[in-house]
């Protein structure tokens, strides 16, 4: 739970600059639920009794449950298919272009596909990284850190340490939490990121 005026304040601030992205003109409804989803997952990530200031998720909690007569639920993607099944819904393409565009043979996502479909320049690539890696991690349940992307950055050979940061910083697509300080960051996908980057899949597997 939030225990401050002030970090109230910040939630709220956090959940209107995540629905910047949908245009006026949709339907008030549709803004509304944004909003309210938008904040109860703030208001979980807010709350003091996480690691490091974050609030348990479910699968964690029931990781570190003590073992009881009844089974605890089990919310994982087990196989290669359903993984690849949730991050083609995230991204509204096909299981095979979820395939073509990430390697799900393992637990976390790894981005596979050709470094020549990137964009050459480099900040722009960086950007279209972590749309994309943000994207798949999201869709099966695992956060995202600035580690995560900045290593597929230099897979494919788009990294510019120098700029890399302030390339996350200023994207309006995504909210980087923790301090700036901090070498591996929270990276979390805004109602605008989570559009572009499907729009990114489309283009990419057209």
């Amino acid at each position: 739970m939030v225990t401050s005026d002030g970090r109230m304040k910040q939630v709220v601030d956090e959940a209107f600059a995540a629905i910047a992205g949908i245009p006026s003109e949709h339907d008030s409804e549709l803004r509304r639920i944004a909003f309210e989803r938008v904040l109860d997952a703030l208001l979980g990530d807010a709350a003091p009794n996480g690691v490091n200031g974050e609030a348990p998720t479910a699968r964690a909690t029931a990781l570190n449950a003590p073992e009881t007569s009844s089974e605890v639920l089990d919310d994982s993607y087990a196989t290669e298919e359903q993984r690849a099944w949730a991050v083609a819904q995230s991204l509204q393409i096909e299981i095979d272009e979820a395939r073509d565009l990430f390697d799900v043979g393992a637990a976390e996502p790894v981005l596979q596909m050709g470094s020549k479909r990137l964009s050459a320049q480099k900040s722009a690539a960086t950007r279209e990284i972590a749309l994309l890696i943000c994207s798949a991690r999201t869709a099966l349940g695992l956060d995202t850190g600035t580690d995560h992307i900045r290593e597929a950055a230099d897979q494919h050979s788009r990294l510019d340490p120098p700029n890399f940061m302030k390339t996350l910083t200023a994207m309006e697509q995504i909210v980087l939490r923790g301090s700036p300080k901090s070498h591996n960051r929270l990276v979390r996908l805004r109602v605008i990121g989570v559009e572009e980057a499907r729009q990114l899949a489309a283009k990419l597997t057209a």
